[in-house]
């Protein structure tokens, strides 16, 4: 009997010592690290497929994020990576990007807002909760909190509000808000423009009025094309109109503006609670040297991507967003900008 019992002690020890080792063995393989260098990475995040808010459109984001990545590696510029957990991994592997997927859980897809603004001096805000509960908003910045710290992404830590998505900047010392940062952290003008400028080590810094009162953000509104050149909707209000371009002008000295009209097609999809992105060409993706453009397989489409490409040195990339822009974002929205590289060991 002691016999027996002293080879069932043994065997619980070797079984033992062999889940040990296949833990380790499995969490080696599914660590995640960071290295700064002098490249952009583009990260996205696939939704979970445990989120019922995006289970309408869980292959469409799919769809537009595979479709996406490829773009960005065909341009052979900047890097890309997809965050995606286990369960939604099956949906993006053996389409031609198994290499660049992450395993990692991040609690929402629109990455630009609840991350880090300025890839070449990242700051993180803290996330506000327009499009959400605060306590949701708490959960899902946390969990990109949690991946940051975990991979040795190093960052400043910011106690303004701030969405990513309602900063418009140049990566060179000017940048765009919406006076709804102002509205988040009880600032006056001349207030906001210096805790902003302080934060991101700007030089100049511009706080225009929303064009919407849902996210607020100035991303729907305008876009660097390059480092002295500005991209600013036309709009129908006249009023409106004069005193963003008067602001803009006023705050960022030598800046050039190119204004065009904002042709938003009529009856349009729209996700419950946003205004749609369809149409919005300027939720686009800055970098050093590339241009990601979001299209909408629209006539104006053209003219839009014509008139970028006359105005800069950067390579332009059409992104299709058709996908996605009902939701109320697009290329951007959907994109954290970071400069270094992840890789999966």
């Amino acid at each position: 009997m002691k016999k027996i019992f002293l080879i069932i002690i043994a065997l619980i020890l070797i079984g033992g010592v062999f889940m040990f080792w296949n833990t380790m063995n499995n969490s080696d393989k599914e660590k995640v690290t960071y290295s700064k260098e002098e490249g952009t990475t583009l990260v996205l995040s696939a939704p979970s497929l445990d989120d019922k808010y995006y289970k309408k459109v869980f292959q469409d984001i799919v769809d537009f994020q595979i479709a996406y990545a490829k773009k960005v590696i065909d341009s052979g510029i900047d890097d890309v990576r997809i965050c995606v957990d286990n369960k939604t991994r099956k949906f993006y592997v053996n389409k031609g990007i198994d290499d660049i997927l992450l395993t990692a859980n991040i609690d929402d897809i629109w990455m630009r807002d609840f991350t880090t603004v300025n890839p070449n001096n990242p700051v993180q805000f803290i996330y506000t909760h327009a499009s959400m509960s605060k306590a949701d908003s708490k959960r899902v910045q946390k969990s990109f909190t949690d991946f940051a710290d975990e991979v040795g992404f190093e960052r400043r830590k910011s106690s303004l509000i701030l969405d990513g998505g309602n900063i418009v900047d140049n990566h060179a010392g000017m940048a765009i808000t919406t006076t709804r940062f102002l509205e988040d952290n009880d600032l006056s003008y001349q207030e906001g423009k210096e805790e902003l400028a302080k934060t991101l080590d700007a030089k100049h810094v511009a706080i225009i009025e929303p064009d919407d009162e849902i996210l607020a953000h100035s991303d729907g509104m305008t876009a660097f094309i390059d480092e002295n050149t500005l991209l600013l909707y036309k709009y129908d209000d006249k009023e409106f109109d004069e005193s963003i371009l008067d602001e803009l002008q006023k705050s960022l000295p030598g800046i050039k503006i190119i204004t065009l009209p904002l042709k938003i097609p009529k009856n349009i999809e729209k996700w419950p609670g946003f205004e749609s992105a369809f149409g919005i060409n300027l939720n686009l993706v800055y970098t050093k040297d590339c241009l990601y453009v979001p299209t909408f397989s629209l006539e104006s489409d053209k003219e839009v991507l014509k008139l970028i490409e006359e105005n800069t040195d950067k390579k332009v990339v059409p992104i299709d967003a058709t996908k996605v822009a009902k939701m109320g974002g697009s290329v951007r929205c959907l994109t954290w900008q970071v400069k270094g590289s992840f890789e999966q060991n």
